[in-house]
């Protein structure tokens, strides 16, 4: 399950950036975990927003986006 993350760790870590860029600039609340009260709320959010991330990475791979160094 975390096989995509490790062959494109490049990929992952900087989609997470690009992505909060394009909600910031549409004002869609996708993020809206973050303003939760229960923090176990805020901790599910996280776990689902890392599992998406790692589903992203696997999607931009099997695309063909890579990034290496």
């Amino acid at each position: 399950m975390f096989k995509p993350a490790g062959q494109n760790s490049l990929t992952t870590y900087l989609a997470p950036d690009l992505i909060y860029y394009i909600v910031w600039m549409t004002g869609f609340p996708l993020l809206f975990y973050k303003q939760l009260e229960s923090p176990l709320l805020v901790i599910a959010g996280s776990l689902v927003w890392a599992f998406a991330m790692i589903g992203f990475a696997a999607l931009l791979s099997k695309i063909g986006i890579r990034l290496k160094l």
